[in-house]
């Protein structure tokens, strides 16, 4: 009688285990910040994390702590680091597609600490990332929700289909890095949040190959002060899926709009001094006074993210006519009024595009 009790007992702790139930990212996403975590016994990492899985499970958090300890992932399923002096552990899938997960914790200037954790599941190769924080309260043995870390982040372009974001949290050092990658690009837009005391608090953009497009406006412009883009826009100006990348200096007297793909970067339009931005659909541009009784217009239509041609309106004034007077050029190339006139027509209505610029400072 006594082994078939036995007997029950184990079959229903079995049966409660595979039981559990394992959250999705949309799940967690929707109530982590509304449900305070207790009974949490003191702040070292693996006693933090497993609090958080039993209340938000995943297969990656429970994988790890049902094996807390680094491994190489040779011959494991994941690659799992345990830094229990650094506060870091993570758990990472092997493999094209799977789910990872990272937790850490800081300590804070108010005698609480902050815990950290960021789950990655992969829809099919391309990875979405939630980052969820909490205050831990030792004397109240709680792990508070703080979903007002980070919430400023947003991905530059929200479109999945082209944007990949990584958030690494540190095993060294304090500093939380948000890595956006564009896909068409071939190269990554990071952003740094340092830690302030209290949390990571943003510090700096850094655009991958940057340089190379300050170089292409400064041998444009040969100016004797070196171009020094602070802001920035990811913008779809020609609606291929690929975005453009606009630049801007603190005062935006200096910008540039710059067209990507594959490590390819090329300046579709600028402006310096008296000049403005131009925009029509599929078509960037800049105009502005060229001298007395002279203006230039110059326009670049764009096609699956390249120039398809560039075309100019240089007016100057006939003191003859009384009139300011038209010479237009198609990719350098002098063309007739009419069919000039004929792809001024073409372009219709300027568009009003002023989308909110973003810091790289």
């Amino acid at each position: 009688m006594k082994k078939n009790i036995l007997t029950f007992v184990c079959l229903m702790c079995t049966l409660m285990v595979s039981a559990q139930k394992n959250y999705s990212d949309e799940e967690i996403s929707a109530g982590w910040a509304k449900k305070t975590i207790t009974g949490v016994k003191d702040g070292d990492i693996l006693t933090l994390f497993k609090a958080f899985n039993n209340t938000w499970r995943t297969v990656p958090g429970s994988e790890l702590l049902a094996h807390p300890v680094t491994n190489t992932g040779d011959e494991d399923a994941y690659a799992i680091v345990v830094d229990r002096p650094n506060g870091y552990i993570s758990a990472q899938e092997l493999g094209d597609d799977g789910e990872d997960i990272a937790a850490c914790v800081w300590k804070r200037s108010n005698g609480h600490k902050l815990f950290a954790v960021v789950y990655t599941p992969y829809h099919g190769l391309t990875p979405h990332p939630i980052a969820l924080f909490y205050d831990y309260d030792a004397a109240k043995k709680t792990l508070t929700p703080e979903n007002h870390v980070l919430s400023n982040f947003v991905p530059s372009y929200n479109d999945p289909c082209v944007d990949m974001v990584h958030i690494k949290l540190p095993q060294q050092g304090k500093a939380v890095v948000v890595e956006e990658y564009i896909m068409p690009w071939g190269f990554s837009i990071k952003h740094t949040y340092q830690w302030d005391g209290m949390r990571p608090k943003f510090s700096e953009t850094q655009i991958e190959n940057i340089d190379r497009m300050c170089r292409q406006y400064d041998n444009l412009y040969q100016l004797e002060e070196k171009v020094k883009y602070t802001k920035y826009v990811l913008y779809d100006f020609d609606e291929d899926d690929n975005p453009e990348l606009w630049l801007l200096s603190e005062n935006e007297e200096n910008q540039g709009i710059y067209s990507i793909v594959q490590d390819n970067i090329l300046m579709l339009a600028s402006t310096y001094y008296k000049t403005h931005l131009l925009f029509h659909p599929q078509v960037v541009g800049s105009a502005g006074g060229c001298g007395t009784g002279c203006f230039r217009a110059e326009y670049t239509a764009i096609e699956k993210s390249q120039p398809k041609y560039r075309f100019v309106d240089q007016q100057s004034y006939n003191y003859q006519k009384d009139e300011m007077e038209s010479t237009y050029y198609k990719n350098d190339k002098e063309i007739s009024n009419a069919e000039g006139e004929r792809i001024l027509k073409q372009y219709g209505e300027p568009l009003d595009i002023n989308p909110k610029k973003r810091s790289l400072k």
